[in-house]
């Protein structure tokens, strides 16, 4: 970016691209002017693990792409965003390392499944907590309050489980969990985008755009408004339902609308089919 032509890399880019080169604690005097861009920032950069650091991004309306090898906690970022480095010749490009929203271990037969129930682990306290409590009443459902300590609750419990947390606020911990999760047997790791995602990709709400907004979700989301998709998801699904008192979405205490009946059926249908036959029966 920096060397343009004489660099050997070609950019395209709509917006304009920037190259860091603050030095220590005046990072901000680098930043200060920036607005629209999107923001190359290499590990040399200790700030980029501060609090400072997370709220300046959160109000920011540029695109960060950071080059580091540890885990960014103080920032929510998608399990979907976290690239490689990988080497052809003399040169370099990023590739995703976690190319799925869900893996598999060592998955039992239904009969084992019955003689003993998978444990519900959840990054979710509140309305997702209370859709898998009540959808999966044969399991025990059992929440870490928080992304940062699910994967010591995955490490502290015995026999089989089935891990799920928000996808696209995951990033930070994905390597930490993936680790644990393949060092035991009869894990389901599920990630999905947020619980918020799945209701709204049910279909159980209506929204004229939403079809559109599902399938190029970037193309809506103002990142200045909103640091992660799960926020944006939230948003969302709170607005196509704050009319109607039946569906009235709220992250604290969910309605039974969603956790019976057709519309149960409907979020489960979004889940793959080794989540959904551990389903409670009706």
């Amino acid at each position: 970016v920096r060397f343009e032509e004489s660099s050997g890399v070609k950019l395209e880019s709509d917006v304009p691209c920037i190259v860091f080169v603050g030095i220590g604690d005046n990072w901000k005097i680098g930043l200060v002017e920036t607005e629209d861009s999107i923001v190359f920032i290499d590990e040399d950069h200790s700030f980029v693990f501060s609090e400072d650091f997370a709220h300046y991004v959160a109000d920011s309306s540029n695109y960060f792409v950071i080059i580091t090898r540890r885990p960014l906690y103080n920032l929510p970022y998608s399990i979907d965003e976290v690239y490689g480095i990988r080497t052809t010749g003399r040169f370099h490009f990023p590739e995703k390392i976690y190319h799925e929203f869900y893996q598999y271990y060592d998955i039992r037969s239904n009969e084992d499944m019955k003689r003993n129930p998978y444990t519900f682990l959840l990054e979710d306290s509140g309305s997702g907590y209370e859709f898998y409590r009540n959808t999966f009443e044969a399991c025990l459902c059992k929440s870490s309050e928080g992304n940062s300590k699910l994967a010591k609750l995955l490490s502290e419990t015995e026999g089989s489980s089935v891990v799920i947390a928000d996808g696209a606020a995951f990033g930070a911990y994905i390597e930490k969990i993936l680790s644990i999760a393949e060092s035991k047997t009869n894990v389901i790791l599920y990630l999905p985008e947020s619980f918020e995602w799945l209701v709204l990709k049910s279909g159980i709400v209506g929204h004229k755009d939403l079809d559109d907004i599902l399938a190029c979700p970037e193309v809506y989301i103002e990142s200045k408004e909103y640091m992660s998709w799960e926020r944006f998801f939230t948003a969302l699904l709170i607005h196509c339902t704050e009319n109607d008192p039946i569906k009235q979405y709220s992250k604290v205490k969910l309605l039974p609308f969603y956790y019976t009946g057709k519309n149960r059926d409907a979020i489960l249908d979004i889940m793959p089919e080794e989540i959904r036959k551990l389903a409670s029966q009706d």
